[in-house]
């Protein structure tokens, strides 16, 4: 995993949100193909033509073993790819780099390296099976159930699955809950297949459980980390009290709006510890406090208007960007009214990859333009 984040040049847990959707997308593909007797006779060919025999499988460093041999993985995967998407793989590379927060070509790349490694999943088990095309099919007919409720959001319609509505973060949103449903999972595949089938169900699963800790270890590191800083006890007007830590988005707001020596506005806030779920406008569990301690100050201060302004990084469509970042400001200002603070006291504002105060060029800075802003507008 670090391996490939590196020579993509993403973060770890990025990398993992992408390969987390990669493998089931990528299976999906494989078992749509599979469903007619001329396709899957075209992944046995395939299997046979590239002697896909599950022997990468014991040593999966080696693809990194130097440049040409990635490059040359790449290559034989992008001629997988090609055949097996055509026209669409644009906008799979194009979905799977949004929902996971890394750069399109990185998500080409990416696919290109875990094709040929699901291919030798796919050549062991037609093996175990006693081999044929027959026994493809099988194989990947019976994933399909499992496959569906692993789909990244928006990806179903691109594969042409209906009724596939889950998504990966139903998975992993946190450890414990994508062992349990992994768990689930391969125990449904263990009833209804036979023990051939069993271990790709279980391959996926296990995946998954690396996915789930990956992209959740930072957030938790993150926790920690604001668990331990210091808290101050706040006094605000009206008898109100908040715990905020030292320094943090909330204790400099309050701090500032309590003092008569800086009134000058319009003034920014840059919201920390503050995360919405990858692609959407859903917070992080962890991320609650702040808009709960916000919510108190705007109270304590009712004579105060501010506006919510949402940035995202360069990655992935610009115009979609522009809608995220709106969209997400306008769920704080949703969390906020829905606490007690008027309505009309609230703008909101969304300037997607506008006004970067970093570079796009590395994680760090990515991570920096993701944010959202707070502006007094009014003391």
């Amino acid at each position: 995993m670090d391996k490939a984040a590196s020579y993509v040049g993403e973060s770890g847990p990025d990398t993992s949100k992408a390969l987390g959707a990669i493998v089931p997308t990528t299976l999906a593909a494989l078992s749509n193909l599979a469903a007619t007797k001329t396709g899957a006779q075209q992944i046995s060919q395939a299997l046979a033509a590239g002697k896909y025999d599950g022997s990468m499988l014991g040593n999966v460093g080696s693809l990194f073993g130097n440049k040409l041999s990635t490059d040359n993985t790449i290559t034989a995967g992008k001629g997988l790819l090609d055949s097996l998407f055509g026209n669409s793989f644009g906008s799979m590379t194009d979905l799977i780099a949004r929902a996971s927060g890394i750069r399109a070509g990185s998500a080409s790349s990416l696919m290109a390296l875990i094709a040929p490694l699901i291919m030798h999943v796919l050549g062991r088990q037609q093996a175990a099976a006693g081999g044929g095309v027959s026994a493809l099919t099988n194989l990947l007919g019976e994933q399909r159930g499992f496959l569906s409720g692993l789909l990244p959001s928006g990806m179903a319609s691109l594969l042409g699955w209906s009724g596939a509505t889950s998504s990966l973060a139903d998975v992993a949103s946190a450890t414990t809950g994508a062992a349990s449903r992994a768990t689930r999972e391969v125990a449904a595949a263990t009833s209804r297949t036979s023990n051939w089938l069993i271990p790709l169900a279980a391959v996926a699963a296990l995946i998954l459980l690396m996915i789930g800790y990956m992209s959740w270890r930072a957030p938790v590191r993150e926790a920690t980390r604001v668990a331990t800083t210091k808290l101050a006890e706040l006094q605000l007007p009206g008898g109100f009290k908040i715990s905020v830590p030292e320094g943090a988005f909330n204790f400099t707001l309050a701090t500032w709006l309590a003092s008569t020596s800086d009134t000058t506005v319009p003034k920014r806030f840059v919201f920390d510890n503050l995360n919405f779920e990858s692609g959407a406008t859903t917070l992080t569990p962890e991320s609650r406090p702040t808009v709960d301690s916000l919510t108190a100050i705007l109270k304590a201060y009712p004579s105060v208007s501010v506006g919510l302004e949402g940035y995202t990084d360069s990655t992935g469509d610009a115009a979609a960007n522009t809608k995220l970042s709106l969209d997400r400001a306008a769920a704080v200002k949703g969390l906020l009214v829905g606490g007690g603070v008027a309505e009309s006291r609230i703008g909101t504002a969304g300037y997607g990859p506008d006004r970067p105060v970093a570079s796009n060029d590395t994680e760090e800075g990515r991570a920096k333009n993701r944010r959202l802003e707070l502006v007094v507008e009014k003391r």
